[in-house]
């Protein structure tokens, strides 16, 4: 067991705390989200947009949670369990390890008060990240942290000692080195004061929530397992005497007209799944090109996704498998595919969707077909969620069996309607014929389904 050191770390803790303050999530940047929370609220879900300004707010404050922690527990061995210390360095200790505590407190209130009620925040707070480092109930877990009875038991224990030490700490405000945190500490005095109202009556109604939101929680374990399971079996059943139309040469020349930031639509005959997703088209994918065309493009993404996606690796799709990186011949051994090239304003714009694109792989399949939750996806919604709001692009969620989402057909159809992109190539609806520009675009036209 490693020892405690000799002498606290004052002038790391002092730099923390004075750091924090200044990144720390206030409760005017909370306010100032509810613009946001309400657009969300009218249409029922967040865009990528929305949700990328949620989550850095999250995503900032479990940093600092994350150091205001380290420097309490640093101070712990130095914060004295008597009542009245005179050390000078059990004073400072406990100065420090008190300031984080309150602050840690403050920003959990914060969080839980304007967003705990929230089940759209609460949605989305709770589902795992990967790239920002967030696990599953993230944000329940700081509710419960900031509501647990022998936090709050100690929290108070703490209060009461700080009133006791605070002519100490006055002393210490004469100190050109302490005083900014003095003064720090007497900016929370009057969330301090609200705290010793609040905590009761907050426990009961967290307790009364938990107790609502147990069997609902259940529940939804209960139908994911049952999506989870039926999707397996169903995306399993094809006809194995089948052979697909798209051939070795047809993927050979997609491949050799694909950039990164194209997309590919594409339909198996002989797929179970077929029957339950509308339309002829019922699959998408994303290209993202070789490593050389993303280097040549500056194309930024985390060293072992850089290691994962090298060749023959082209394309980000989504299968039951879940979000992984494919090679062309196993995205494009199917029955009929087309290539389509998203119009970007600029490089730029086609860099940035590539790395949406990117930094989706790795997460699981949604069986739910839910585009409300970005921890899990389906294929078009890696194809939505790398375009939307990017430039003048723009898709609309649509209601289908109670869920918000976006069927292949339907995505491809908004995009031709809003002239989003660029038919290249089209192969297996007409034979094994290869077939682009206007006749192309005539027999896609024709393939889809007229709308609900």
């Amino acid at each position: 067991m490693a020892r405690p050191p000799a002498h606290p770390d004052f002038e790391g803790a002092r730099s923390t705390l004075l750091s924090a303050r200044d990144i720390l999530p206030t409760a005017e940047e909370v306010n100032e989200l509810e613009e946001v929370l309400q657009g969300a609220r009218d249409r029922g879900h967040f865009t990528p947009a929305e949700e990328a300004s949620i989550r850095f707010l999250l995503n900032r404050y479990l940093h600092v949670r994350a150091a205001l922690h380290s420097t309490l527990q640093n101070m712990k061995p130095f914060v004295p369990r008597i009542r009245t210390p005179k050390e000078d360095t059990a004073i400072k200790a406990f100065l420090c390890a008190w300031l984080s505590g309150c602050m840690l407190m403050r920003a959990a209130r914060y969080l839980s008060t304007w967003y705990g009620d929230d089940p759209l925040v609460s949605k989305l707070l709770n589902q795992s990240d990967p790239i920002c480092g967030f696990q599953a109930r993230t944000f329940d877990e700081i509710r419960a942290s900031a509501t647990h009875p022998q936090t709050i038991a100690r929290y108070l224990q703490a209060l009461r000692f700080a009133e006791i030490l605070q002519p100490k700490f006055d002393a210490l405000a004469e100190d050109p080195d302490w005083s900014p945190l003095v003064q720090a500490l007497r900016e929370e005095q009057p969330f301090l004061e609200h705290q010793k109202r609040a905590h009761a009556k907050e426990l009961a109604r967290v307790r009364i929530d938990r107790w609502q939101k147990r069997p609902i929680r259940q529940y939804r374990r209960m139908m994911f397992g049952l999506f989870e399971a039926s999707g397996r079996a169903i995306a399993n059943m094809q006809n194995p005497f089948h052979r697909k139309r798209v051939r070795a040469n047809t993927r050979k020349r997609a491949q050799e007209m694909m950039q990164p930031g194209d997309i590919l639509i594409t339909r198996h005959d002989d797929a179970l799944s077929n029957v339950f997703l509308p339309g002829f088209w019922p699959h998408a994918a994303f290209v993202i090109g070789s490593r050389e065309e993303r280097d040549d493009l500056g194309v930024n993404t985390t060293p072992d996704r850089w290691e994962r996606s090298a060749s023959p690796i082209r394309i980000v799709e989504a299968k039951k498998d879940g979000v992984r990186f494919r090679s062309v011949r196993e995205t494009l051994t199917v029955d009929s595919f087309m290539l389509l090239r998203p119009n970007y304003a600029s490089e730029a714009e086609r860099k940035e969707a590539v790395e949406r694109a990117l930094s989706h792989e790795g997460k699981l399949y949604d069986f739910e077909f839910d585009f409300t939750r970005s921890d899990r996806l389906v294929c078009t919604e890696v194809v939505y969620r790398s375009l939307q709001d990017l430039g003048s692009f723009s898709f609309d969620l649509l209601q289908k069996a109670g869920r918000l989402t976006l069927p292949a057909e339907d995505l491809l159809r908004q995009a031709l309607a809003n002239h989003q992109v660029e038919v290249l190539l089209l192969a297996g609806v007409k034979g094994n014929a290869i077939l682009s520009g206007q006749r192309a675009a005539e027999l896609i036209e024709r393939s889809l389904r007229k709308p609900e």
